[in-house]
């Protein structure tokens, strides 16, 4: 059935880092505490972003009735995340931009689900972006530097998913589940290489997707709702100067 693996999908995550999408590392939640805000701290942070890491939905094509389920692919994925801890403990604020600089149209995980008629050939280098606050669950100092996780929750504002959408981008609420492996913790804190990560990000787009019954693009029905779960891994690269 053409057109069966146009989506459009976060995150993410969906990583969607942060994460994709907002998934900026909070390893300097033990830095000195802040009065309202820190100032920011930017992360460049490529991987790999795999969709549907359960099972597609399912879809029928109004013309033949045959059914088929929507396949997950495998896309490269730039992310550039700023994040910025608050006064508040565990809780930063987090904004990131992401995108798919190779994937085709037609191969596009983040226009998984779009009504868009573009061609196999087109490139889908159009970015997404997510705002929003993450809550650190562990925190570095409580696993001897190795690892961490957070819970974040943003507004992915992405190409528009359902029929009844007015605008091209969509504001969408976004659910991310981040971790880094912090490999080079070993390292002396003065060299860069310290604190460059490994990062997960399991994301999730929870609104603004189709529903069983909406018909995404025309001549293409959902049996079945959509599942948006990706998962994002990658490197994660510090470009500002460490918390002092």
């Amino acid at each position: 059935m053409p057109n069966l693996c146009r989506i459009r999908f976060a995150a993410r995550l969906a990583l969607s880092a942060l994460a994709a999408g907002s998934a900026a590392p909070l390893s300097a939640q033990s830095a000195p505490r802040c009065h309202i805000l820190c100032a920011p701290s930017l992360t460049l942070m490529p991987g790999v972003v795999r969709t549907h890491i359960l099972r597609g939905p399912l879809v029928r094509s109004t013309s033949t009735g045959a059914e088929s389920r929507l396949p997950g692919s495998t896309n490269m994925e730039i992310i550039v995340a700023v994040a910025s801890r608050t006064a508040l403990p565990r809780l930063s604020l987090v904004a990131s931009a992401q995108w798919l600089p190779n994937a085709a149209e037609g191969r596009n995980p983040f226009t998984l689900y779009t009504a868009s008629e573009l061609g196999t050939h087109v490139r889908a280098n159009a970015p997404t972006l997510v705002a929003g606050g993450s809550l650190a669950l562990v925190a570095p100092k409580s696993t001897g530097g190795w690892f961490d996780a957070a819970f974040n929750v943003g507004d992915l504002f992405s190409q528009a998913a359902t029929p009844d959408d007015k605008s091209a981008y969509t504001h969408k609420l976004d659910l991310d589940l981040v971790t880094h492996l912090h490999i080079f913790d070993a390292l002396p804190e003065h060299e860069y290489l310290h604190r460059v990560s490994l990062y997960g990000i399991l994301d999730y787009v929870a609104t603004g997707l189709p529903s069983a019954g909406d018909e995404v693009p025309l001549g293409r029905v959902f049996v079945s709702d959509a599942r948006p779960l990706a998962l994002v891994a990658g490197l994660s690269f510090p470009l500002t100067p460490p918390a002092q």
